[in-house]
Formats: C-alpha cells, sequence, structure tokens
C-alpha cells in the first residue's frame, strides 16, 4: 500500500516540476514562423521545445525537387544571436535532428532552406534520428499523401546532456510528436527517451503512447487539433 502510495505520490511531484518549468522558462521561449513551421524557440537552451506544422501533399509532391543540393544548417535570421548554433553541434555524439524534414519542404527553395535552421533542429542519439525519427517522417507522408493533410506538433520536454563550447546547446530527456489527422480527428502520439546508445532494431510502435501521456509528459493540451501550453499564442495553424 505505501508503495503505491509513493509511485503515485513521485508521479504527481513531477507533475508539479514540469508545471513550475514550464512557468519559469515561458518567458524565454522565442515564436519564430517560418513559411512552412512555427518553431518555440528556448534562447538559453538553444533549442526549439515546440515545433508545429501541417503537411498536403504540394509541399513535397513535385516532379522536380526545388530545394537545393549541399544546404547546410544555418542560423535563423530571425533569431541569429541564439541560433549560431553550427561549431556546438560539431564534434558531439548527438546528430542534429530535424523537427520538420527537409523532404517535406521539397516543393519552394525558400521552405528548403528554412528547413536547415537551427529553430527546427534539436540534438538527437544518431541510431534514433536515423531510424525511427525518421521512419516518423515517412510515416508524415503517407498520412498526408492519404488523408490530403495532417498537422504535426515535435516538441522536447528536460535536460539530458549539454553539448557546445560556446552555447550550452541542452539535449533534452525528452522528445515527442504527435501527428494529428483533421478528417478523421485522430491523434498519433510517439514519444521517445533521447539518450545515447539507442537500441538497434527497435521499432516505431514500441513508441507509440495515448495522447494523455504526452500531454502529462510537455505539459501541453490538444483540443481539435490545436494546441495550448504557457508559452503558445493563440494563432492560426500555431
Amino acid at each position: 500500500m505505501q508503495k503505491g502510495i509513493f509511485k503515485i505520490t513521485s508521479k504527481l511531484v513531477a507533475m508539479l516540476l514540469v508545471a513550475i518549468s514550464f512557468n519559469s522558462y515561458a518567458q524565454d521561449i522565442v515564436k519564430v514562423r517560418n513559411q512552412n513551421y512555427t518553431s518555440y524557440f528556448s534562447k538559453t537552451q538553444h533549442i526549439p521545445v515546440l515545433v508545429v506544422y501541417s503537411l498536403t501533399p504540394d509541399l513535397f509532391n513535385c516532379i522536380k525537387m526545388k530545394g537545393e543540393a549541399g544546404i547546410k544548417l544555418s542560423q535563423d535570421p530571425q533569431l541569429p544571436d541564439a541560433t549560431t548554433l553550427t561549431d556546438d553541434y560539431n564534434n558531439s555524439l548527438f546528430d542534429n535532428a530535424q523537427m520538420m524534414s527537409p523532404d517535406e519542404n521539397t516543393c519552394d527553395r525558400d521552405a528548403y532552406t528554412e528547413s536547415y535552421y537551427f529553430t527546427n533542429v534539436m540534438p538527437m542519439p544518431k541510431d534514433l534520428y536515423k531510424a525511427l525519427w525518421e521512419k516518423l517522417h515517412d510515416k508524415e507522408i503517407l498520412k498526408t499523401k492519404k488523408f490530403k493533410k495532417v498537422k504535426v506538433f515535435a516538441g522536447t520536454v528536460g535536460r539530458n546532456w549539454v553539448i557546445g563550447r560556446d552555447n550550452n546547446v541542452i539535449v533534452p530527456e525528452w522528445c515527442w510528436k504527435v501527428i494529428y489527422i483533421p478528417s478523421t480527428d485522430e491523434y498519433l502520439c510517439y514519444e521517445f527517451h533521447n539518450i545515447e546508445p539507442y537500441m538497434a532494431g527497435d521499432k516505431l510502435a514500441n513508441h507509440k503512447v495515448d495522447l494523455n501521456t504526452i500531454e502529462s509528459l510537455a505539459g501541453v493540451h490538444f483540443v481539435n487539433g490545436v494546441i495550448s501550453a504557457p508559452y503558445v499564442t493563440a494563432t492560426p495553424n500555431n
């Protein structure tokens, strides 16, 4: 009985700490709107806590790719002081993982370039990024082709590590993604423990969770495909 009470109490304390944390750094988070995604970027953590974007087939279903080859990650011109991070990612144990894939922006040269801004990037274990996270990008594209429109929310939670000599880029403990399908009012939710090393052969299905799990973890709330959080301002498509 005491063990059960301890577990419940620990969970409540963890949820309270998340709430306090979000309230305390909400002022640190800057909303940056690029052509195909909106980033809520922490200037002190140097990562996005949330990236929101909508997908339709016209964003990527082109006869010829319009994005330029050889584009590298770069600072976001809207937030240059906090996103000059190339040197911080170099020689780290973590990959520079894009929240919205460049492959979802191939029909517009500017949008493709913007997908390489650090407002769309977080540190992620290489195995996780190259396997499950990219599979999730593929799933988004397949769902978009089938349902014509989906809305995606990608976020980070906590602190697991720090990389970089100059800017102390936070490696979050958790990363998550919610794919919302408006036509069916369906949420597909995935949660990942953002640690190194990652298990080879892991499957995307092992990380599928319900919406309540994401809401509790990230301190957010969803209603009809719209997210609310202390740092989110209510504008179309967030």
